[in-house]
């Protein structure tokens, strides 16, 4: 079953589910030999290798595939597999034209369209979904876990997230050369990477949100004395909302961080804030 040709719909298929797994493996090479000029475009090569010299029997034909993928590409390693799946589905189809002398360079120029068309779009979500959104959120949990003085905290990250990236990654690779150029069609209509990119952006500031309650810690110790009765002014402040001052402390730096202060001054002012608080006795 494993050496069947994958797409049933191309009667020219000669890919198999070992040659996409051979893909799969060679794209967490994807950022290997990153570059200022083309970036990531040798390692997307270098995946793609052993299908187009599966696919060209033809040398110049093989060349100029080649070379097409050698153009400027760069996109988050999380999202490359998708990428790569639709661009064999489209190198394939080429390659049955090219064996029937019908390829047109308009065609061979649309591959490379794809990529970049994307490239962008896919990029913003591996990196606000995965990168930014995921990938904290277990290491979250693994960091609170390790706190407590257990080492199942780093173990439980590396097994979880990378059983949640690997599946991911390996699953839209198959599912995009499946789908082929439907799967652009398909994104279009459903507006997916909008509707993604809102729901990372609003489970960030969530889990964003828990990690500011659990991880900053400030309080104050200032107890002020009113006719013979005494009020604690954290405990007043607990009362309207807890973790008020962690959260006021947050979007403090938050809106320093938008004026431009660097992580550096940021740090260098929580400084000299808590030693002049500490001073002060507060």
């Amino acid at each position: 079953m494993e050496n069947q040709p994958l797409n049933k719909e191309e009667k020219h298929s000669l890919l198999t589910k070992k040659d996409l797994n051979q893909v799969f493996f060679r794209s967490f090479f994807e950022n290997s030999t990153i570059n200022y000029e083309r970036f990531q475009s040798l390692g997307f090569l270098y995946a793609m290798q052993p299908i187009l010299k599966k696919l060209y029997s033809n040398k110049e034909d093989y060349i100029r595939a080649a070379k097409r993928h050698l153009e400027m590409y760069n996109c988050t390693e999380y999202m490359v597999n998708p990428i790569l799946g639709v661009t064999i589905a489209l190198e394939e189809k080429n390659a049955a034209l090219c064996d029937k002398k019908a390829s047109s360079e308009e065609f061979e120029k649309s591959i490379n369209s794809m990529k970049v068309g994307l490239m962008g779009p896919l990029a913003g979500i591996g990196d606000s979904l995965i990168w930014a959104t995921i990938r904290p959120i277990i290491a979250a949990i693994g960091a609170g876990i390790a706190l407590q003085g257990s080492f199942l905290g780093p173990l439980l990250f590396l097994v979880v997230f990378n059983f949640f990236h690997l599946g991911f990654r390996y699953y839209t690779l198959h599912y995009a050369y499946h789908k082929g150029t439907a799967l652009l069609s398909n994104m279009h209509e459903s507006n997916i990477i909008a509707k993604l990119s809102e729901g990372a952006a609003v489970l960030g500031l969530t889990v964003l949100g828990c990690l500011v309650a659990q991880w900053v810690s400030l309080s104050i110790s200032t107890v002020l004395k009113i006719q013979g009765a005494e009020i604690n002014i954290q405990e007043l402040l607990d009362g309207i909302m807890p973790s008020l001052l962690p959260l006021g402390l947050t979007m403090l730096l938050v809106f320093l961080f938008n004026k431009k202060l660097t992580s550096g001054k940021l740090v260098i002012f929580i400084f000299i804030l808590a030693l002049v608080l500490s001073l002060l006795g507060v």
